[in-house]
């Protein structure tokens, strides 16, 4: 599973905290990095660099500059949690984009699962022959 970051902020001591889209918070010290690799160490040698941190596009890393940068499993992997992420049934409320969670029925997954492999192996989207709209379409035509 890929963890995206929707949130980080600079904490003293070369440490930043980061918000996750699953709702776990993260406290990561960058300074662990400063001896394994000499990259890091720019930005406890020049002033300023370290609080230029910001989350890449779509939110999987956060970096400094092209140079610079953390992937978000890092962060979420090694980092310590402060937050567990948020488990969410069906019927509640997405607390990032405020969809309701449906639930499906496991015919519902199976039609799910066997469209996906119809579409993967057809290279688009399956017609379903079955379905109400083709058995209209047979009928009028």
């Amino acid at each position: 599973m890929f963890h995206r970051i929707a949130e980080i902020k600079v904490l003293p001591n070369c440490m930043v905290w980061a918000a996750f889209t699953d709702g776990a918070e993260v406290v990561y010290n960058v300074s662990e990095l400063f001896d394994r690799f000499p990259l890091f160490r720019s930005m406890k040698d020049v002033p300023g660099i370290f609080e230029q941190v910001h989350i890449d596009r779509r939110g999987y890393g956060i970096s400094w500059h092209d140079d610079i940068d953390l992937d978000a499993e890092e962060l979420y992997q090694n980092g310590i949690h402060l937050k567990s992420p948020v488990e969410i049934e069906p019927g509640q409320f997405c607390p990032v984009c405020g969809q309701r969670i449906r639930r499906k029925s496991e015919s519902q997954r199976a039609a799910s699962i066997a469209n996906l492999a119809k579409r993967r192996s057809k290279g688009g989207r399956p017609v379903n022959p079955d379905s109400q709209r083709q058995k209209t379409m047979r009928k009028s035509g």
